[in-house]
């Protein structure tokens, strides 16, 4: 047995790094397959040859820029393969260094008078992360067994729910609170469907996530109100309202709110269930009020590292900002008030309402359910001894 599994072992050792590497080489060749050529290419840098600072710039608070010398080979194109000596022009203090063996994207600016001015935009990353994606699946499907592979499979269901029928939606300039709970809802049945494994117990976790999201929208619905948010509060809020200000940002900040919670709410959800079940199947005669407070209880001890996950989640995404308020010298009195703080603010203390009413919801739900239509599982006679 010992020798069996040392073999498994080492051949799903052997494959994952196999799969990780076909995977990242398959996302390369669609990428130069399907790369639009006309203005841009994905190019090996082959040499710097040389650096000076461009005369005309750097005056009146003009950006300073620089013209670098290089040495590239076209990966497509209607150059691909040809190797090529070219003056492209970027600023002097780019974070994006110029490491020669590795590949980035190729830009050329057309200028109504013909000229051409060349710069390399980014690096070209899309095998790295295709393969990086590919490394962490296969190793939570290797470690975690079938639960890793259910868990993958609800995951990746849940993100073509999101990105393919949510996000588009919203798009469209239809209202984002209703559909986020339409999302909401559809990510929960894709997430219960393959984590919990006992069917009868579906519609516990699902009552219990659904009820927690509706609690942080109106939580956050009417922080919004009277605190007057508008949904403006970030450049990327600022952007997307210059290209589509027909779209209802307010109510878009309160669908990123649910949408972000719901995993923290999924989860406890999911806890509180499992724990009451186990108990109802341990004692099926245990009193109903003795259930719904080992609900709770399990609940309040999950939603302490919840509600950290959670804030801290936020924290994370917004720490450049909160560096820069730091450097600054922080005032708590204007820090309240400002409308990027208010927000953070606003999605900690929404989402957290929603875990705080996730408990009592999943708990309410779960002695409905249970008492009503869950029969455990016979012992087995080993059990039935031990007992």
């Amino acid at each position: 047995m010992v020798h069996k599994i040392t073999r498994y072992s080492v051949l799903l050792f052997m494959l994952v790094p196999l799969l990780t590497w076909t995977v990242a080489r398959g996302a390369d060749r669609v990428a130069l397959a399907r790369w639009n050529t006309e203005d841009s290419a994905i190019i090996i840098l082959e040499n710097v040859l040389g650096r000076e600072n461009d005369p005309g710039s750097g005056a009146e608070g003009d950006w300073e820029t620089e013209r670098v010398q290089i040495r590239i080979t076209y990966r497509n194109g209607p150059f691909e393969g040809t190797t090529e000596d070219i003056e492209i022009l970027q600023l002097a203090d780019s974070r994006l260094e110029l490491v020669p063996g590795r590949e980035y994207l190729f830009l050329v600016d057309t200028f109504d008078d013909g000229t051409h001015q060349y710069s390399i935009s980014d690096r070209y990353r899309i095998p790295a992360v295709a393969g990086f994606i590919t490394l962490a699946c296969a190793a939570l499907a290797v470690l975690a067994g079938k639960a890793g592979v259910k868990a993958l499979c609800g995951l990746f269901l849940s993100l073509f729910l999101l990105l393919g029928w949510f996000v588009p939606k919203l798009a469209e300039g239809y209202t984002p609170v209703p559909f986020a709970i339409l999302a909401i809802a559809g990510v929960s049945i894709l997430t219960i469907v393959f984590v919990v494994p006992k069917r009868v117990l579906w519609p516990i976790p699902f009552i219990g996530a659904v009820g927690g999201a509706i609690a942080a929208s109106i939580t956050g619905w009417t922080m919004v109100g009277l605190w007057q948010l508008t949904g403006l509060e970030n450049d990327s809020a600022v952007l997307l309202f210059s290209v589509a200000p027909h779209l209802e940002l307010r109510g878009l900040l309160l669908a990123a709110v649910m949408v972000g919670a719901i995993g923290a709410v999924l989860d406890v959800a999911v806890s509180v269930t499992s724990s009451m079940a186990e108990l109802y199947s341990y004692d099926p005669s245990i009193p109903l009020r003795r259930l719904w407070r080992a609900g709770i209880n399990v609940g309040s001890d999950v939603l302490g590292s919840m509600i950290n996950t959670l804030i801290l989640a936020y924290l994370g995404s917004s720490l450049p900002f909160v560096v820069l308020i730091s450097m600054e010298g922080p005032d708590v009195i204007a820090l309240l008030n400002d409308p990027h703080i208010a927000q953070e603010i606003l999605r900690s203390v929404a989402g957290t309402v929603g875990l705080l009413l996730t408990i009592p919801v999943t708990a309410g739900a779960g002695v409905w359910w249970i008492a009503r239509s869950y029969i455990p599982e016979e012992k087995t006679s080993d059990e039935e001894l031990a007992d």
